[in-house]
């Protein structure tokens, strides 16, 4: 976009919004209310405090009559904290102001009791008409964070589930204190968690429903932290089904441990550092089906083609004793904060984390073998920089900055040429190679926000660039694929290489009548492929840049409208001006005598566009034709062996393959409608139901073009699909019990799964559109604590899901393509049993008609996690004000755009400190010292999470189960896992 077009789109935005700015002068709102105990009797003397995320509280009195007065408040997000001796802190968190507002919030304080708990919810039970109040949305924080796995990498996991199934093949985005990628912090640094809130936001690229944002501690002004210990070893779990009737699993075990630690630095900065150690010594089962020379006992595939059936048999398991592959993993992170008060307007904080994660044999399991495994380690550092500064009482600005360094190394097992028998098992070495990776991400984002009477306005940038330098010698070790199901003597491909005695009709393994027979049995690879590396590194840079401007406008008290636009760019592909435009509302259902609205209508619309990645980039560098050469041989006939590779074909007849940039490819989108309603159920409950329409257009997909020197593959952006969604969105915020959770209805269609699916035809899309793979028709999450008596507590995590469409293939390639991803046809009719093969044929003969894609449905997945744990306190008893402060600094930094870093606590001995919630255990017990015991069970009632089936017509095994689902519903080892807790806070 020149640089006149881009002047035109600010002149656009400073028009659009100029008449609002001009009303930005008003003066400061005032806040007041009445504070009275539960007979609603009044309380004189409470001390009020109103804490903004960052900068100077404010603080007074309420008076002989209970009434208290703030005046001259800047338009913002606050928490506010009514105390009073002998009665428990009143907390309201995420309290919007706008400027010139008469705003009343009464305070009405419970008892203090012996033994008081304070469980203050980061989401309350008052439906609104604000655009970041959405009920749909969940914020967790608090011991609401228990129901959540500390391990990060199951913590992940749990999070995209909890955030649903956004909408098209990429799913949703985690943020970290408002940067994307890279990875979560330790959960005990971890302040607050936000999923799907204001779905429509024009400050965000990436879909809303799907969305989370991980926020971290600041912080404290008083000396406290958090160390937990925990651990699992394998005679507290179940074994893994696969493992057969022996059970034969040498010995498995975690350890775990985390905590933080915060305080004061001086009077103008504090700090927090949290940090884990993570240790496990698990285990890959292997659970292919093999071909072996003597007996099932046997552990390494015989050779291909042999003479008879006899030296080479095919044994349906793999020998039990063998089955259990040792797969250690070791992952450490550190992640210290410092906030400095530069000034009564000025917050500055600098985060950094530093990651380290090691794994040996990786790659191996289900039907790959040990031999096909390789080693990983990969290192991360990050620095994230945030200064924002208040401008004036209705105008914030912000600016973040974060630099990212990775480095990654993967080494394999084996570098022998690689089997892969379709639906069977994979052998020899891993086809990925050697790789090393360094990559440098930076980012920078810089926004401002304005409020005036009836608008609050927010407008910025970022700027995102990620270069990468890569080593990758994957593929040189050549890969042999071959089919079951072949007969070699009447296959109808005509470029198979017959055995001379087909037409003698001498009974041999491989001919008529011994159809069945295995392709790898008779020495008969369908294809082999070998890469030359002429240059062994490859460097690239994706870079893209958004602005965006939006107001949310009220009208009326009981009306907000949101309006805005996104302008995004990227290089590589064509995406030079991407506009996407944003809308949505909020209208409460006024109710007699003023009473304010307990439903709340909500509609709104957006275009979110995908960004190509860097890694499918670095495919086309690598795969040009120049730097790195893959030649393909069809059928090269029983010559060509692992044994013998020299002997596959000349480099004249080989198919040279290249991978590059389709003309015209350009970024992808996503237009999603939203309509539906918040409604308050009582005073501790709200529900959400909203309908969602989605299409996507222009999606990523790959093509294969047959050329007369070989294959054309090319990234393209011809892909399309529609969704449906139905979401239920529940919270409930009791005195001993919060629980939150949604369901999911699921529908769509698609003719991709992503930018490396490849579809059957490349002339005619619609022979791939169908049921979608990434759509799961129903889908459930539901977590939340339980406070119970004598320091005990529970915290429930629980998801459930319809199966997952899979797809059908005849595991062969009757059109030479090079690509194994044909579909059967029906035996009978239009459909089939997708368990039995004898309902499918590979080949169509007479009318038969094709399987659709993703015809089939996985098996349905349930889990319920559970952590229980008692507190016990001891030292002095900490009095009503100290834990008046847990929980506050929640908010948007003052609206400036969502960051939400400052929180509290930026000065020492100030009332926003954080305390309390510190660490998975966070739970308080009235005492200064707290230790705490517990466990957590991860699929507490053992139901076996089965995989996708085999899918693979020509296997032996099709339609069976051979592994277990990935997290969050299992591991690899074990159905049920329990590990132990234990954690010491003060």
């Amino acid at each position: 976009m020149s640089f006149r077009a881009v002047l035109k789109v600010v002149l656009f935005f400073l028009i659009a919004f100029s008449p609002v700015v001009a009303r930005s002068q008003q003066v400061g709102a005032i806040v007041h209310g009445t504070v009275a105990d539960p007979e609603s009797a009044v309380i004189p003397g409470a001390t009020v405090t109103l804490t903004p995320a960052s900068g100077k509280a404010l603080v007074t009195q309420s008076q002989s009559d209970g009434t208290y007065t703030l005046r001259g408040i800047a338009a913002g997000t606050y928490s506010m904290t009514v105390t009073m001796q002998g009665f428990a802190s009143f907390v309201k968190l995420g309290v919007k102001v706008t400027a010139g507002q008469n705003l009343t919030l009464d305070a009405k304080m419970a008892i203090e009791e012996e033994k008081q708990e304070v469980n203050v919810n980061s989401q309350g039970a008052q439906v609104s008409v604000d655009s970041d109040s959405n009920a749909s949305s969940t914020v967790i924080k608090g011991k609401d964070l228990d129901a959540l796995s500390d391990d990060p990498d199951e913590l992940s996991s749990e999070l995209t589930a909890l955030a649903g199934p956004a909408a098209g093949p990429n799913g949703g985005q985690i943020y970290v204190d408002g940067f994307t990628g890279g990875q979560l912090p330790p959960k005990s640094s971890i302040r607050e968690i936000r999923i799907n809130q204001n779905p429509f936001s024009a400050q965000y690229d990436k879909l809303g429903y799907g969305r989370v944002e991980v926020f971290t501690k600041p912080g404290t002004d008083k000396f406290h932290g958090n160390i937990s210990v925990q651990g699992g070893d394998n005679v507290f779990n179940t074994s893994n089904p696969f493992l057969g009737a022996s059970n034969t699993q040498p010995p498995y075990y975690t350890t775990f441990i985390l905590g933080s630690v915060s305080g004061p630095i001086n009077r103008f900065a504090s700090f927090t550092v949290g940090g884990s150690h993570r240790t496990i010594q698990d285990n890959n089962i292997v659970n292919p089906s093999g071909f072996y020379a003597a007996s099932a006992d046997a552990t390494t595939p015989c050779p291909p083609g042999v003479a008879t059936i006899s030296s080479c048999s095919y044994f349906s398991s793999y020998p039990e004793a063998a089955r259990a592959v040792s797969h250690p993993q070791t992952r450490s992170d550190v992640a210290p904060r410092v906030d400095f008060a530069l000034g009564e307007k000025n917050t500055l904080t600098v985060r950094y984390q530093y990651y380290v994660n090691g794994q040996n044999n990786n790659g191996i399991g289900n039907t790959n073998l040990p031999t096909a495994g390789y080693n990983t380690e990969a290192t991360e550092n990050t620095v994230q920089i945030s200064d924002t500064q208040i401008l004036s009482p209705r105008v914030i600005n912000e600016t973040r900055f974060e630099y990212q360094r990775d480095y990654s190394t993967q080494d394999p097992l084996s570098t022998d040429p690689t089997a892969s028998v379709q639906g069977i098992f994979t052998s020899g070495g891993s086809s990925l190679g050697t790789q090393q990776s360094t990559s440098t991400h930076l980012e920078f984002q810089n926004y401002s926000s304005i409020a005036t009477t009836k608008n609050f306005i927010r407008f910025g940038g970022r700027v995102r660039t990620t270069d990468e330098s890569l080593s990758s010698n994957a593929g040189s070790n050549g890969t042999f694929t071959y089919s079951f199901l072949l007969d070699p003597c009447t296959d109808p491909n005509p470029s198979i290489k017959r055995p001379s005695n087909c037409a003698k009709g001498v009974t041999t393994p491989c001919d008529s009548a011994n159809a069945g027979i295995s392709s790898y049995q008779c020495g008969l690879p369908g294809q082999y492929a070998v890469t030359a590396i002429n240059k062994l590194t490859v460097d690239g840079r994706v870079t893209d840049v958004g602005l965006y401007a939006e107001d949310d406008w009220k009208p009326k008290g009981n009306l907000t409208i949101t309006y805005g636009l996104r302008l995004e760019a990227q290089n590589v592909i064509s995406s030079a001006h991407d506009f996407a435009p944003r809308l949505s509302f909020a209208y409460g259902i006024p109710r007699g005598g003023g009473k304010s609205p307990t439903t709340v209508l909500r509609g709104g619309f957006g275009i979110f566009y995908d960004r190509f990645t860097l890694a499918n980039y670095l495919t086309t560098l690598q795969e040009n034709g120049f730097n790195q050469i893959t030649s393909t041989v069809l059928n090269p006939g029983s010559v060509c062996t692992p044994d013998s590779p020299s002997s596959c074909g000349s480099p004249t007849s080989n198919k040279i393959t290249t991978y590059g940039l389709g003309d015209g490819i350009r970024s992808s989108y996503t237009m999603q409608e939203a309509v539906g309603f918040d409604q308050q159920l009582g005073r501790a409950a709200t529900m959400s139901v909203n309908y969602l329409y989605a299409r996507g257009d222009h999606q990523y997909l790959s093509r294969n073009f047959i050329v007369a020197n070989g294959f054309d593959q090319q990234f393209q952006s011809g892909g399309v699909y529609k969704e449906n969604q139905l979401l239920i969105n529940g919270s409930a915020r009791l005195k001993k019990l919060t629980l939150f959770g949604f369901y999911s209805l699921n529908l769509a269609d698609a003719n991709t799964s992503g930018a490396s699916f490849f579809p059957t035809s490349n002339t005619d899309t619609k022979v791939d559109y169908g049921r979608a793979s990434f759509a799961h028709a129903s889908f459930a999450v539901v977590g939340g604590s339980w406070q119970l008596p004598y320091g005990f507590s529970a915290s429930p995590f629980v998801i459930a899901q319809s199966g997952t469409p899979y797809n059908l293939t005849t595991g062969q390639d009757p059109f030479n393509t090079s690509i194994y991803n044909q579909r059967p046809f029906f035996e009978n009719g239009d459909s089939g049993r997708c368990r039995l093969a004898s309902d499918f044929s590979s080949t169509q003969t007479g009318s038969l008609t094709p399987v659709p894609i993703n015809y089939c449905d996985g098996p349905t997945n349930f889990t319920f996690n559970l952590r229980a744990s008692r507190v016990f306190g001891f030292g002095e008893r900490a009095g009503a004000a100290a834990n008046s402060t847990q929980g506050s600094g929640s908010g948007r930094n003052n609206g400036s755009g969502g960051g939400g870093q400052g929180g509290g606590g930026l000065r020492a001995g100030g009332p926003g400190g954080v305390r309390g919630g510190f660490g998975p255990q966070g739970a308080s017990s009235g005492h200064k010292y707290t230790f705490t015991l517990g466990a957590q069970a991860f699929n507490l009632f053992n139901v076996v999470p089965f995989g996708t089936p085999t899918s693979v017509l020509s296997s032996p095994r099709f339609g069976q189960y051979t592994t277990l689902a990935a997290g969050p519903f299992s591991s690899a080892t074990a159905v049920r896992r329990i590990t132990l807790q234990a954690s010491f806070n003060f």
